[in-house]
């Protein structure tokens, strides 16, 4: 064939973060800035600028508006160590502090001017206006945002000078609160995108799916984390460097009018969450584990509840009280008086301990991890930089909503005596016993119904028998009953058989004793509910390695009940997965072809779902070197294709046995060797030769499937 060993007949061709604390004020900042204030050292007994205090470790800044004042609190000592006055202009007004380690921020929520005071000098050294009503600034690992809630612009600021930094951002406003993560990343919440956005030293990364368009999302920082409760659906997302973990939550979450509260941080791994009807709930992000509790305390005011060590602290503006939670006791301790009924209550959670401030009020308290509180004076003048002379207190600062310079006064909810605290709900017969404290969480397809039996008084009925019901009213026939006096502090209910869904079981426990009528009546807690299990644990690690025209996939089991798996990504398989493997063929080879897949792991309480992990499956990085043969009489062309009416591009020369590199393989025209008839094959090698890549007949070079014609399986194909 014109000294072309290939034949002449040609048959045709055959061939995903991560990143990323939260106060309330944020925005724009507007390149012409107005009203901007001068402050030089605005402290009271100071003797000069250049004095220098050493504030204590373990503290936090608080505001106390009524007095134009922040101080500085030690937690431990119970005692203000450090005040500075803020501006005239600020007194009264609603101040946010923003702290950060040394960066210390004052917010003045009614004017959205912002202030920085140095702390080794007690002194503001620097103000700035970034916007009005409805701005956020936060401060975290270093990093400081101005997020303006109304208009959707995100702006990176110097904490020093307050200055921005780099260019603004605008989202689809309005914003929800938005915080900082342990990696200094800010996380802010989108709802009518119905995504969180991460933005990293100023730089806006790729939105994270929290909910549907429209969603009600609020953001809590758990143990440095983000994570994202959507109370239209009644689900959180946790988002890791590894991945995101969705949990289901109880339905009532979904039927709070507002949305669910939740605290802006929390310390540890546990999310608390107050829905509709005072329904208090317990999120464990470290096993996926939610916890119901029972609140009984009807048409009462709360702000987000708080999470501390193993007590859970709801504030209760209705009273002016913290109700507080023992999860490890499983019951609801004695009320801390925090404020005058109806006053502001704001909860600070930093440095593992948790702070309660009424900014118009001249107490606040400090928590330790076990439970031990300090009331801390804030008006104390023997520190350095108080008052030499105390300061003047506006008249009414609260325009008529009660006395704000001090304690008392006001009502509010059910307390008809200023300063009482609020008493529960009567009971329909006073001589009832009280009911007790339970607690719901499921998990392996059973509900676990934990309760501890209230302190009964004298003069009431005996409890004969705690008695599990259900949302009916009527007793859980499948649970055990826990007996009295059996165990008069308490038991377990147990319900088993149920199936892993999204269902909630609402359930009561109820001290059964005998009535008036001597027929047996019941005295029923608050409702609790959980799923019949806990959601996945971690997300899978995914690990995707490239195969000819095959992704191989394999991931980590998560710990979990019925636990199944799905692929997503291109020909990923259809439907759930037992196994933790899988090969995912079908895939074109080539330069630049790149396959991504994620890893979901679910059951009925939610899903987890790992980072994403691509594959490039480019032959050039499988290549394998063989020697040539079949060349014994005369040349070898070579080509620009894998056919013979491509160009030709050089030579074998006879007797050509060298190794050469073959990259891949590709069907093509079907050549016979002029000299050995029986030498038949379409299968082209793609090979290097000087420096160069060619296309030769595999007849002519040794692979495996060169004598039978046929592809090589250690080689990969070329498309």
């Amino acid at each position: 064939m014109n000294g072309d060993r290939s034949s002449a007949q040609a048959t045709g061709s055959r061939g995903l973060f991560r990143f990323f604390r939260r106060d309330r004020l944020t925005g724009q900042i507007a390149i012409g800035l107005v009203g901007v204030l001068c402050v030089s050292a605005l402290v009271y007994g100071v003797g000069t600028a250049s004095a220098r205090y050493k504030l204590s470790d373990v503290g936090a800044w608080l505001s106390a508006s009524a007095k134009g004042l922040v101080v500085h609190a030690n937690g431990l000592a119970g005692k203000v160590d450090g005040k500075a006055a803020v501006v005239p202009q600020m007194r009264g007004h609603h101040i946010k502090i923003v702290q950060d380690g040394t960066t210390v921020l004052l917010v003045d929520e009614d004017t959205g001017v912002v202030s920085r005071i140095d702390p080794s000098q007690l002194k503001i050294t620097k103000s700035r206006q970034v916007g009005g009503p409805g701005m956020q600034v936060l401060s975290g690992a270093g990093a400081a945002y101005t997020v303006d809630l109304v208009k959707g612009a995100v702006q990176q600021i110097d904490p020093l000078s307050l200055a921005p930094v780099g260019q603004a951002a605008t989202l689809t406003a309005p914003l929800g609160q938005a915080g900082i993560d342990a990696n200094g990343a800010l996380w802010v919440p989108v709802p009518q995108t119905g995504t969180v956005v991460p933005f990293q030293r100023g730089r806006q990364g790729t939105p994270v799916a929290a909910g549907k368009a429209g969603d009600r999302l609020a953001l809590t920082i758990a143990a440095g984390t983000p994570v994202i409760t959507d109370s239209t659906s009644a689900t959180a997302l946790i988002v890791r460097p590894e991945g995101t973990q969705r949990i289901n939550l109880p339905a009532p979450i979904a039927q709070a009018k507002n949305g669910v509260k939740v605290p802006a941080v929390a310390d540890g791994q546990i999310v608390p969450m107050l829905g509709a009807g005072g329904a208090l709930y317990l999120l464990d992000t470290g096993v996926g584990r939610v916890q119901s509790v029972a609140l009984r305390m009807p048409n009462h005011s709360f702000e987000p509840p708080n999470v501390l060590g193993s007590r859970v602290y709801l504030p209760d503006r209705t009273s002016g009280r913290l109700l507080v939670f023992n999860t490890e006791r499983n019951a609801w301790e004695k009320p801390v008086a925090a404020t005058r009924p109806g006053g502001t209550i704001e909860v600070i959670v930093r440095d593992h301990m948790l702070w309660v401030n009424d900014p118009f009020g001249p107490v606040a308290l400090a928590f330790g991890p076990d439970g031990g509180v300090k009331r801390i004076k804030k008006y104390d003048d023997k520190i350095p930089g108080s008052a030499r002379k105390p300061l003047p207190v506006q008249a009414n600062p609260g325009n008529g909503q009660g006395n704000r310079n001090g304690s008392g006064g006001g009502q509010g909810g059910n307390n008809p005596v200023p300063g009482r605290p609020a008493k529960p709900p009567a009971k329909k017969d006073p001589a009832a016993p009280d009911p007790p404290t339970p607690a719901a969480s499921g998990d392996n397809g059973s509900i676990n119904v934990r309760f501890t039996a209230a302190a009964q008084p004298q003069g009431v009925y005996p409890v004969a028998q705690f008695v599990l019901l259900g949302q009916d009213g009527k007793p859980v026939a499948v649970a055990k009953p826990g007996r009295f006096p059996g165990n008069s502090q308490g038991g377990t209910f147990a319900v088993g058989g149920l199936t892993c869904d999204t269902t909630t079981h609402i359930y009561k426990v109820a001290a059964q004793y005998k009535g008036k009528d001597g027929k047996p009546a019941y005295s029923e807690s608050g409702e609790v509910g959980a799923t019949a299990c806990a959601a996945p644990g971690a997300p899978p690690s995914l690990t995707a390695t490239p195969k000819n025209h095959t992704a191989a996939l394999s991931w980590t089991r998560v710990p979990g009940y019925e636990i199944k798996y799905r692929v997503s990504g291109p020909n990923a398989p259809s439907g759930d997965l037992s196994a933790t493997s899988a090969d995912v063929g079908g895939l074109a080879n080539g330069a630049g072809k790149t396959y991504t897949y994620t890893v979901t792991a679910s059951n009925g309480a939610g899903t987890t779902t790992s980072q994403p992990k691509s594959v490039t499956l480019d032959p050039a990085a499988h290549a394998a070197t063989f020697n040539g043969h079949h060349n014994e009489t005369t040349n070898t062309y070579l080509h620009t294709g894998p056919r013979t009416t491509t160009q030709r591009d050089g030579s074998f020369p006879k007797g050509f046995a060298d190794p050469v590199e073959v990259i891949c393989q590709q069907g093509g025209d079907e050549v016979v060797d002029e000299q050995d008839k029986r030498l038949v094959s379409s299968v082209w090698d793609k090979i290097v030769y000087e420096g160069r890549e060619r296309w030769v007949s595999d007849i002519y070079v040794n692979t495996p499937g060169s004598d039978s014609g046929t592809f090589s399986s250690t080689l990969w194909g070329c498309v």
